[in-house]
């Protein structure tokens, strides 16, 4: 989620497309907003987990 606004940009089960990886890198370096629950506070790698 990028604050402000606070809109979650990835939910649980969404597919991670380009768009998704392009607004991302967007929002970090727009600056002015915090990146809030990645594990990686940077954004460098983004965990998945799979119940496979």
């Amino acid at each position: 989620m990028c604050y402000p606004p606070g809109i979650p940009i990835l939910a649980p089960g969404e597919r991670i497309t380009a768009e998704i990886l392009d607004y991302i890198e967007y929002a970090k370096a727009k600056g002015g907003c915090n990146m809030t629950g990645p594990e990686d506070p940077d954004i460098l790698k983004l965990n998945v987990l799979t119940g496979r």
